[in-house]
This record gives structure tokens, C-alpha cells and sequence, in this order.
């Protein structure tokens, strides 16, 4: 799951999801990416440490430009969103890796259900740049339909997704039939989430 404002990976082990912890223990990492007085490239949480503290020297949110042309400048170097969220990815390839004893090479990732075309397109080359290859690309709230639905298996049903990110929103009416999962409606926004919601709350606060 590659997030706007956290990411995490997840394997399908004996039966269950398995989420995949780092070396101190963390499931979520921090989409955020920033380069240090050294010129190292840090990711996850020492990027946003630093972006405390550095804020010109790091980027976050990058997945919400996906697929445009906008272009990030960290310490003189210069980045895309694909080549940001890269890094992100293969933070977690890397996490994965020590989880499992074992190289990994194929993911599936999941993306917004308002994602278009370029989006998707620029996941796949996010993870290409990471060194793995994107068997699928599935949408957040197929995927929270398909874990409901292994829950209960029980005849015809109907799910709301309300899928409240950090940086996208996303509801989706979904239909669950046999073995189909079929998305029959969705709205959402790319530019809306908790960070948002944080934002309009600070403003209003500083204002006062």
C-alpha cells in the first residue's frame, strides 16, 4: 500500500495477512523523503524527523502528483514523484526481505479507486525504478471488500468503502457476489484527507 502520508506492506502467509514490520519493530512507514546535511537519502521516519527540522530538504505527499509533471527539488537534486515513491517502495521491498528470508520481486499494489490512467501508470513505474514488478494494481477499496468478504462468504452483498486517508479520499459502493467483487460507483478526491483536515485546523488556531 503506498500511501500519500504512510505506506506499509503486507504478504499472504499460512492462511493471513501478515503485516511487515522494519528492524525496530514499525508496520507503517512515513511516505516522506529527505536528503541530510551529508547528502544521504533518508526515507520514512528519519525523513520526517528531519522534516521537522529541514523542511526545504524533504518531500512528502508526492503521491497525490502521480502521473504530472511536477518536479521536486531536494538539496539541489532534482526528483519526480515516481522517482520519490520509489524510494518509498523499495524501502519496504527491503523491510520485506529481511521479514521473509527471501528476495522479492513481484508486488501488488494498491491505489486509490479515483486514480486515472496516468496514475496507475506512474505506480507501475514507481515500482519498476524500485526493482519490482507490479503483478497488479488493485484499488484500496476492492481490497478492503475482498478481506470483508473472506470474513463472511455468505450469499449477495453490498459494501460503502469509506477509505479517510492522510491525503485522498475515496467512497465506493461495491458488489460482492459468488466469487466477483464488482465496484458499481465511486467519488473521492486526491487533494483531501487527514493532512487536510490538520491544516484548516492549525490555520484556524493561529488565526485565533
Amino acid at each position: 500500500d503506498l500511501g500519500t502520508t504512510n505506506s506499509l506492506g503486507a504478504v499472504w502467509k499460512e492462511g493471513e495477512v501478515c503485516l511487515i514490520a522494519d528492524g525496530l519493530g514499525n508496520r507503517m512507514v512515513p511516505s516522506v523523503v529527505a536528503i541530510d546535511e551529508e547528502g544521504n537519502i533518508l526515507t520514512g521516519q528519519a525523513a520526517r524527523e528531519e522534516e521537522l527540522l529541514h523542511p526545504e530538504r524533504c518531500a512528502s505527499n508526492f503521491k497525490r502528483y502521480m502521473g504530472t509533471e511536477k518536479v521536486y527539488s531536494l538539496a539541489g537534486r532534482k526528483f519526480t514523484p515516481e522517482e520519490l515513491s520509489a524510494l518509498i517502495l523499495r524501502r519496504i521491498r527491503k523491510d520485506a526481505e529481511e521479514y521473509l528470508g527471501e528476495e522479492i520481486t513481484e508486488a501488488v499494489i494498491s491505489v486509490p479507486a479515483y486514480f486515472n490512467n496516468d496514475q496507475r501508470y506512474a505506480t507501475k513505474l514507481a515500482a519498476e525504478l524500485a526493482g519490482i514488478y507490479c503483478e497488479r494494481i488493485i484499488n484500496e477499496p476492492s481490497a478492503a471488500a475482498l478481506a470483508a468478504r473472506k470474513a463472511d462468504m455468505e450469499g449477495e452483498q453490498l459494501f460503502l468503502v469509506f477509505d479517510f486517508g492522510g491525503g485522498t479520499l475515496d467512497v465506493s459502493i461495491v458488489d460482492c457476489f459468488e466469487d466477483i467483487v464488482e465496484i458499481t460507483a465511486i467519488a473521492g478526491d486526491n487533494h483531501l484527507g487527514g493532512k487536510a483536515f490538520a491544516q484548516a485546523i492549525a490555520r484556524a488556531f493561529c488565526e485565533e
